[in-house]
């Protein structure tokens, strides 16, 4: 089964293949974990065990008539009502067949209530044929209709021995590895993103010369450093999700005091704010 290749949580890949196995698989099913957990990664691999194939990839790419997905659109990753509603139109046309069918929906945390309220009956009165794989890195922003509807399932981190092992296969740098360690703990999925790109990496180091700034009270050293950032908006996002990061990994009164102003300018960061003064104001609250 595909889904035994995917790094730690043997616990709950046992449970999910053993009921797959046996008949007993739920017709929902949530999957819930921290960004760069893999919570998508194992949804796709779950789907081809169900529906009986090894090419996960012609999955991704839509290639499936047995597999659809769902993600939301635009900057706030909205799900919306009106592609909920095609998605039902679709699935109760195809559940004829009587084939196995899977239905991926990523990131549900961002249903609104209409969109929440239009996949629901499907989830009440689910097909024989049909199973809801529902993904989240925020479990507390989904409806109490939703999860009382799906087995939910929490991925945790793996160990460090198996997240070595993991990048042993893949023959990287080790050194780099074990460094990012230090940052991210065990996430996989964000060690990779800094491996994998130059510019995410960057993202990273500054946000560690940035820490260090802090430490020192460094206010024109901060500003300086995140006016980088001043027509890359999206870049300043992950910016501030490093630092917060780093300052998880070495608490402190100080980084304590700066979780919080990283968590207020992360929340600005999904409005329409000034960036330019955003990013001033940043460097001023965060040095202090």
């Amino acid at each position: 089964m595909l889904l035994n290749s995917f790094t730690g949580n043997r616990n709950i890949k046992e449970s999910l293949l053993g009921a797959l196995a046996s008949g007993r698989l739920s017709h929902g099913l949530l999957l819930c974990g921290e960004k760069g957990m893999g919570v998508n990664e194992f949804a796709w691999l779950l789907a081809a065990d169900i529906i009986g194939t090894d090419d996960v990839q012609s999955l991704k790419d839509g290639k499936s008539p047995l597999v659809q997905s769902v993600k939301g659109e635009g900057a706030s990753g909205l799900i919306r009502v009106d592609r909920i509603r095609q998605l039902n139109e679709n699935v109760s046309y195809s559940s004829i067949s009587g084939e196995k069918r899977v239905v991926i929906i990523h990131n549900c945390e961002n249903f609104n209530a209409n969109s929440a309220n239009a996949l629901l009956k499907n989830l009440e009165e689910p097909k024989n044929d049909t199973t809801y794989i529902l993904t989240t890195n925020n479990p507390r922003a989904i409806m109490a209709t939703i999860r009382s509807r799906c087995g939910v399932y929490t991925l945790s981190a793996p160990s460090k021995e198996e997240v070595a092992a993991y990048f042993l296969r893949k023959k990287a740098d080790m050194s780099a590895v074990n460094s990012l360690m230090d940052i991210y703990g065990e996430n996989i999925g964000k060690i990779e993103n800094a491996l994998n790109s130059e510019k995410r990496y960057g993202i990273l180091q500054n946000a560690v010369a940035v820490f260090n700034m802090i430490r020192a009270k460094d206010t024109y050293g901060i500003a300086k450093s995140c006016y980088v950032y001043v027509k890359a908006k999206d870049d300043f996002r992950l910016f501030l999700d490093d630092l917060r990061d780093i300052c998880h990994r070495n608490l402190s009164d100080s980084s304590v005091k700066a979780i919080e102003v990283i968590h207020k300018y992360r929340g600005l960061m999904e409005t329409n704010v000034n960036l330019n003064l955003a990013l001033e104001n940043f460097a001023v609250e965060i040095s202090r």
